[in-house]
């Protein structure tokens, strides 16, 4: 055999065994470069259902507590109907605080769990009277909100947009 064919036949063979092993490893890494992604995307889904839910239940019970105190600074009295109305969804958003609480740091950041703390201890004293309660605890959620709303943004890698 002259060499030129040897040169042509190792060509092809080179080839050859370069398409094998591209065609073994090369779906291999596909797929597990594939399932990497879809794992964090889930993981991510997540993360936002999470703080979704943090933010929807703090913001609520914000809401509650500063139309009670614009109804108590305009003089009237809170309406006991609307009140008892209010109590129960306030808990479902507690009961949501709380379980994120006890989840810790494994889906949110430590700085949304400080804050999260923060907003439940808020409930824990009432020594200021009805007006002095609700001011406290709206001023501890309002800046507490937006606190939870910066760590979401920078957890979730999102810009986060002016109110």
């Amino acid at each position: 055999m002259k060499p030129e064919n040897w040169i042509t036949l190792g060509g092809g063979l080179l080839t050859a065994f370069c398409t094998v092993i591209g065609l073994y490893f090369g779906p291999k890494r596909a797929v597990r470069l594939a399932l990497e992604q879809f794992r964090e995307e889930k993981w991510w889904e997540r993360k936002a259902t999470a703080y979704d839910d943090i933010v929807r239940s703090a913001a609520r019970l914000c809401s509650f507590h500063s139309n009670c105190l614009t109804t108590l600074s305009q003089g009237y009295r809170i309406n006991e109907a609307w009140y008892a109305q209010c109590q129960e969804k306030n808990r479902e958003a507690q009961t949501i605080l709380e379980t994120h609480r006890h989840a810790g740091g494994f889906l949110i950041l430590g700085e949304a769990g400080g804050s999260i703390n923060r907003i439940l201890n808020s409930f824990d004293s009432d020594d200021e009277g009805e007006y002095g309660n609700h001011a406290r605890i709206s001023s501890v959620l309002r800046k507490e909100v937006e606190a939870i709303k910066e760590c979401a943004a920078r957890d979730l890698n999102i810009e986060r947009h002016s109110p």
